[in-house]
């Protein structure tokens, strides 16, 4: 396999997209070294046995750099709830490139579109211009030059990948949570937006899929690589909400469309629901990614069918809403 030998660090592998990785290149045969909070949350993973644990903070430079020691690359998977992001994610992304810079190894990092600011509907390819027109956005530009300023230094090599929203098994977020938690319950799917505009869609799986695709052929990478996953682009959120119901055996529980003062009101009392305001108008004028670079690199890749990773999604959920009931 092709992680024979090779030892990867991921931080956060507890959260979506580290455990989606975690998964990913257990099954390749790396071994994995994790930093997280607290082990537990890594139960519903069900990763190797000899998976070795770091706890602590990954805030901590020094405790970083020391779990990296010895390994093959760095996954800087740590993303907090939107109201804590400053500047606890400054000080993350500051531990892990200092730890990169120190072992000399690729450090990958999930970027996201906030960076591109309000667009308007034209498909954004990996050298678009990243002009952030929200506190949020600028933060994300602010850690990606981090990142990009560690490879174009030398020190160590660097990948961002961009993608668009979040789903798959290990998803644990406000907007799957709204969708397929919502399902699972046997309530009708939610969305803070529009119905009937375009949005994109990552299956999770996908994405770890390629990040363990790229490691295994980390001489064809430069030193800073930017690679877009295009994902699922649906022609509306209606037909992906409609699709997860049916998925779900419920295609009753029609979608609805959240209007914008229960947002309001229901923000006086929930911190991610305030910072979820300041992103709205990703829901009302829909950011599209494209580009090349994943099909120069990984000609062969294919992603997983709509059908399949919602069906895959709701089982998921499903199973996780069993178990809590039991």
């Amino acid at each position: 396999m092709d992680g024979i030998d090779r030892r990867a660090l991921i931080l956060g592998a507890a959260g979506s997209f580290g455990g989606a990785v975690a998964q990913e290149l257990g099954r390749r045969g790396w071994r994995l070294r994790l930093l997280v909070r607290d082990p537990a949350h890594l139960a519903r993973l069900a990763l190797a046995e000899d998976a070795e644990i770091v706890v602590g903070d990954a805030r901590d430079p020094a405790l970083v750099a020391h779990a990296a020691e010895g390994t093959d690359a760095i996954v800087h998977a740590v993303n907090l709830p939107w109201q804590h992001w400053e500047p606890a994610m400054r000080r993350i992304t500051t531990a892990a490139v200092t730890a990169a810079r120190e072992a000399h190894v690729r450090l990958v990092f999930p970027g996201n579109v906030y960076g591109f600011g309000r667009q308007d509907g034209r498909p954004l390819h990996e050298a678009a211009e990243r002009r952030a027109t929200t506190a949020k956005g600028r933060l994300r530009i602010a850690l990606e030059q981090m990142i990009e300023d560690l490879g174009d230094s030398g020190a160590a090599p660097v990948l961002i990948l961009r993608a668009g929203d979040f789903y798959g098994p290990t998803v644990r977020n406000r907007l799957v949570e709204m969708i397929f938690g919502r399902l699972a319950r046997g309530q009708a799917p939610r969305w803070p937006g529009a119905l009937d505009l375009p949005h994109q869609w990552c299956f999770l799986p996908d994405l770890a899929r390629i990040v363990a695709d790229l490691l295994a052929h980390d001489d064809r990478l430069a030193a800073v690589e930017h690679v877009h996953m295009p994902g699922h682009v649906f022609d509306s959120q209606r037909r992906f909400m409609e699709m997860a119901a049916r998925a779900a055996g419920r295609p009753d529980l029609l979608p609805r469309a959240l209007p914008g003062w229960m947002l309001r009101l229901g923000a006086l009392g929930d911190a991610e629901l305030r910072a979820l305001q300041e992103l709205r108008y990703l829901f009302d004028d829909p950011v599209i990614i494209t580009g090349s670079r994943l099909g120069t690199l990984l000609p062969d890749f294919r992603p997983t069918t709509p059908e399949r990773a919602i069906a895959a999604t709701v089982a998921a959920r499903n199973h996780a809403a069993a178990g809590a009931a039991t």
